[in-house]
């Protein structure tokens, strides 16, 4: 989808797969494409990531995605990385490795079922769309201010100086959401 988007607005991307039928496909369509492991050094030296922009890094597995990174901002620290995480936890991971360009994985879905639920309880479009908005902007502030604490050698649950972050801002959070909402309603 990203490749297709890139391309569609005139870009050319360069595509790293494991699957031999994507691939097959996306030369068909004239994609530049490559086969293998998109975190062997090699192949990505082969892909011209030397110079590249940017990286998009779509893979499965959540070691493999921050080491990856990891690689590539060590290496080559003027591509722009944007990357795709796998759960809360491992944004802070990729933000702690020097990501910030980092995409949840299921994020965007989320926020639109949460946009259709409050719709189907009664709420305009419009409505809905606004309290999805204020609560993905209060959403986003938190986990920036909570990735201050972030200690990869810390499990999230046991990281203390994280939870103390999260517990003392979690009133202001939810009166800043509930105050959100309610300017929302009352605009009608």
């Amino acid at each position: 989808i990203v490749s297709r988007m890139l391309r569609g607005c005139g870009l050319n991307p360069t595509v790293i797969d494991f699957s031999s039928k994507q691939l097959e496909m996306l030369k068909a369509f004239g994609v530049q494409a490559y086969y293998g492991d998109a975190t062997r050094p090699d192949l990505l030296s082969s892909a011209g990531l030397a110079n590249a922009k940017m990286l998009v890094i779509a893979i499965d597995g959540k070691d493999q995605i921050t080491e990856l990174a990891k690689y590539v901002i060590h290496n080559y620290p003027d591509v722009h990385i944007v990357v795709r995480a796998v759960d809360r936890n491992h944004v802070y991971e990729l933000w702690h490795a020097g990501c910030r360009d980092i995409i949840r994985e299921t994020y965007d879905s989320s926020m639109r079922m949460g946009r259709s639920a409050l719709e189907a309880l009664g709420h305009s479009r419009d409505q809905a769309e606004q309290m999805v908005a204020a609560f993905s902007e209060i959403d986003r502030a938190s986990m920036l201010a909570s990735a201050e604490h972030f200690d990869p050698d810390i499990p999230a649950h046991e990281n203390e100086a994280m939870l103390a972050d999260i517990r003392a801002r979690r009133g202001d959070w939810e009166a800043d959401m509930t105050s959100k909402i309610e300017a929302i309603l009352a605009e009608g």
